[in-house]
């Protein structure tokens, strides 16, 4: 049976790495020493202003963990109280928070789509 040859680098890793086993010799390093430069700073995304973002505070109409119920009505009162009260007031903009961290994204546009259109079919 022919053994292959084998490279001197190759003997003396086998070799190093038994030493190093053993207790006998320190592992080198995986680089030459001063060969690695420090990485490049890269000037991070600008700041975003932060936002607290809050979901709507459990509601006992809406026990269970479903909450689709939760979400439409919650839409349908911000919906309501703008009408009653006007775009952009204040008691009004907690039924926005409401809806919008328990509705899905896609649901919203599409019942503000059915708005608009006039066919919603919600009590507003």
């Amino acid at each position: 049976m022919e053994s292959s040859p084998v490279e001197p680098h190759e003997q003396m890793r086998a070799r190093d790495v038994n030493r190093v086993a053993r207790g006998e010799q320190a592992p080198r390093p995986s680089h030459e020493p001063g060969s690695i430069k420090e990485a490049p700073v890269v000037p991070g995304p600008p700041t975003i202003r932060e936002v607290d973002l809050v979901t709507a505070p459990a509601d006992p109409r809406f026990p269970t963990t479903n909450q689709t119920r939760h979400c439409y009505t919650r839409y349908i009162e911000y919906h309501k109280c703008i009408q009653a009260k006007g775009k952009g007031a204040p008691e009004c903009e907690k039924f926005a928070r409401y809806y919008r961290s328990l509705c899905p994204s896609e649901w919203i546009q599409k019942w503000n789509e059915q708005r608009e259109l006039g066919i919603f079919p919600g009590p507003l």
